[in-house]
């Protein structure tokens, strides 16, 4: 098992340095230990768990049903997302607080085991987030199992592109491998096929796996083919005739090997790209693997590898870090936003938990909401007032907060507290933010000769509290409008508000809004919610929406979704993007093709949250009606073929799917539209459309580019198959891959498309 591990690592040498104790942790949990699965305060069920280190999965036995009965009775490590010691989870949660209140029965699960923190810990599972909350017999076996789950979830992280393959070809033979006899018999072959969405004859395929099987191993009677085996099969189905073509047009006379010089020549006049001479003498080293390849050339294998990484990816691999300037006022920038973020369903029912707090932060969110109401022991709670939603309490999310803020990225995180509780519990609000804050918590008052908002790089780390404020002489201005319109809540205290709250705001000043006229009176750090309804009616008119762009130049505004959102859908932030707003709020527990465009919005600048606006944002005086036409370009897009595309989640075993290609642009009123390519019959695994489109776009920098790949259906609707979004400004020219994502922004790998992009001014 052990040798196993060893041969994951491969390929990290920092990890070859670490001590051989870790060794002995995972030796003694692939062995096996009795440990405690928590439901709640008062269910827990005792199983065995043990680690698999060959398949890297963590199986546990039943303590109810037979070990065969479960319907999948391991845990993928690949599938934990992060590894919790204590009390850092929901359920835990509740444990706390039954332990805060004295009630130590509660927190002693079946069979007497203490439920103490030091015994606690909790993995968390993608893709929904769902935790597995667990109790160890002890405070060391718990170390334990937490030093080597981390330890393996890092190693996971880590994986490069190739290894990722690597595990995903290993998937797919143990799939295939429906007899488990660890090797693959003709049948077993033909299926994989038809589940990598190939077509193929009979006499073909068994001329391939004829060919593929040279050690001659037979199970039962029968050739089968081994790993290897399975390897050599699967790489014979991988001819890319699409980059051949490319390798012979840059390859010279020679046709079977590239130099140097003619790699320059590709990556600086097809992939613009700026490398030296010396450079591609070090690409070449880098990809070509064949030792029988004259020395310092590159075959046609090392040039697919090299098309198929990540440097060739068509996402510009300087977003990858932060790369824009960071020292403009706050309100130049768009700031990732969450709306009703302790929501993780609906918004009339179901559960409200730390866990959106979290899963926002480590997307890379920087304002979060809490609605913050009264609750039992003078604690004040967070849930969505006169609805059934749950309730947590507020000095939870905080401590979530101050674990998690900082994790993604390291500037400003902005907490947007909306409000209901009375003096007393604003109090106890205001000491639970200075407490569990701490030094994250920007308190810092205003200068009287400070005119502009604070540049995110003098934020680094901190957290500014949005709310209202009082006045010097200790008066409360109008409300704010409220955000709840149709479910929800008025203030229950009128405008009390308590002077400890308020001396914990500052930079985000919630302030009433009347008119852009009236808000020229506003002093800099003054900003208004604004709901979409509200904020698309201001905005209707060429000059309502230039007095809009105006506004945000100065401001800072936040934009959530209207009341009769029940169901916790979003709305399209495009065009509030486009008038310069920063905080658009949204509902990050819905992955709709709105939050698909935020996903891919952030995606620029490391991810670390803050976008910078267009210069014409930043300076208002941006004319919808009418962009500088110097702005506009055309982008060309060949789309050429697609690679292992999957099949709709409701397809069945046999079913072979007929793929083709949307390309949309979302951004300026001008420039929304949309192409397709033709459909292919029967090929998902290496379907061609090879088909060239022209789409003018008037304002580049608001573009963003989406791709969706969808199955031609004769009967019912086309299902989409996957998709990815990637504004304009990050897109690269040249040969490139378009790596495909299922709605959840989890990617599908291997699944891409393969473009050809290039950009044409007027």
């Amino acid at each position: 098992m052990l040798n196993a591990f060893r041969r994951f690592r491969e390929g990290h040498p920092e990890l070859e340095a670490e001590s051989a104790a870790i060794e002995d942790v995972l030796q003694h949990l692939s062995r096996g230990m009795r440990l405690h699965k928590v439901r709640s305060v008062s269910k827990s069920y005792r199983r065995r768990y043990q680690l698999h280190l060959e398949n890297l999965h963590l199986v546990y036995r039943n303590s109810k049903k037979p070990f065969f009965c479960a319907k999948k009775p391991f845990v993928d490590i690949f599938e934990v997302e992060e590894v919790r010691k204590g009390w850092k989870t929901d359920v835990f949660n509740g444990v706390e607080r039954k332990y805060r209140r004295g009630e130590r029965k509660h927190y002693l699960p079946f069979g007497g085991v203490d439920m103490q923190e030091d015994r606690c810990f909790s993995l968390i599972l993608s893709p929904k987030h769902e935790t597995l909350d667990l109790v160890a017999r002890s405070p060391n076996e718990c170390d334990l199992w937490v030093r080597g789950l981390s330890h393996l979830v890092a190693n996971c992280k880590n994986t490069r592109r190739d290894q990722e393959y690597d595990r995903w070809l290993r998937d797919q033979f143990q799939k295939a491998d429906v007899n488990k006899s660890g090797a693959l018999n003709f049948q077993e072959c033909q299926g994989l096929l038809k589940q990598l969405n190939i077509t193929m004859d009979k006499r073909h395929c068994r001329s391939l796996f004829n060919a593929a099987n040279f050690k001659r191993h037979k199970v039962d009677g029968e050739d089968v083919l081994d790993r290897e085996e399975f390897i050599a099969f699967y790489h014979s189905l991988l001819s890319r005739p699409d980059i051949d073509a490319v390798f012979k047009t840059y390859a010279g006379h020679t046709m079977n090997v590239m130099g140097p010089e003619q790699l320059h020549k590709f990556l600086t006049q097809e992939q613009k790209m700026s490398v030296s001479l010396a450079d591609c003498k070090r690409i070449v080293e880098m990809y070509e693997k064949d030792k029988e390849q004259p020395q310092g050339y590159l075959g046609i294998s090392g040039f697919r590898e090299m098309l198929l990484s990540e440097e060739h990816d068509i996402f510009d691999a300087r977003h990858r870090q932060v790369c824009q300037d960071m020292n403009q006022p706050l309100n130049h920038y768009f700031i990732a936003s969450s709306h009703n973020t302790y929501l993780v369903q609906g918004q009339l029912v179901g559960s409200s938990s730390v866990e959106g707090y979290i899963r926002a932060l480590k997307k890379g969110c920087r304002c979060l909401e809490l609605d913050v109401w009264d609750g039992p022991d003078n604690e004040p709670i967070v849930y969505h007032g006169y609805t059934l939603t749950s309730k947590i309490l507020f000095r939870d999310v905080l401590e979530s907060v101050k674990l998690y803020a900082f994790q993604e990225s390291q500037y400003p995180v902005i907490l947007s507290l909306e409000n209901h509780c009375c003096l007393d519990q604003q109090k106890v609000m205001a000491r639970h933010l200075v407490a569990i804050l701490g030094p994250l918590l920007y308190k810092k008052p205003i200068g009287d000769k400070e005119t502009d908002m604070p540049p995110p790089s003098a934020l680094l780390r901190k957290v500014l509290i949005k709310g209202k404020k009082l006045n010097k002489d200790l008066s409360l201005d109008q409300d704010e409008d409220s955000e709840d319109e149709s479910t929800a809540a008025k203030p229950s205290h009128g405008t009390v508000l308590a002077e400890e709250l308020s001396d914990c705001v500052n930079y985000c000043k919630a302030t009433h809004f009347k008119s852009f006229e009236e808000a020229q009176k506003w002093r800099f750090n003054e900003m208004a919610s604004f709901s979409e309804v509200k904020a698309s009616k201001l905005s209707s008119t060429p000059e309502g929406a230039r007095s809009f762009i105006r506004h945000n130049s100065r401001h800072l505004s936040r934009i959530y979704p209207k009341g009769t959102r029940t169901d916790s859908s979003n709305y399209d932030p495009v065009k509030f993007w486009n008038i310069g707003c920063q905080i658009v709020a949204l509902n990050y527990q819905s992955w709709d093709q709105k939050m698909f465009l935020n996903e891919a919005k952030f995606s620029l600048n490391g991810r670390c949250g803050y976008v910078l606006m267009p210069e014409f944002l930043r300076k208002g005086d941006f004319r919808v009606d009418s962009p500088d036409p110097s702005l506009k370009k055309t982008l060309v897009l060949r789309i050429i073929s697609g690679q292992q595309l999957p099949k709709p989640l409701e397809s069945t075993d046999g079913e072979i799917v007929d793929p083709y290609v949307v390309v949309k642009v979302c951004g300026h009123p001008l420039d929304n539209q949309k192409v397709k390519t033709r459909f292919v019959r029967n090929n998902g695994f290496n379907p061609t459309w090879e088909e060239k489109f022209e789409l003018p776009v008037h304002v580049p920098e608001l573009a963003i580019l989406v791709f969706t790949v969808k199955d031609e259906s004769r009967t019912g609707k086309n299902m989409k198959l996957a998709k990815y979004a990637i504004p304009l400004d990050a897109v690269r020219e040249g040969y490139r891959h378009v790596r495909l994502y299922n709605n959840a922004f989890i990617s599908l790998v291997p699944a891409s498309i393969f473009v050809h992009v290039s950009f044409r001014k007027p």
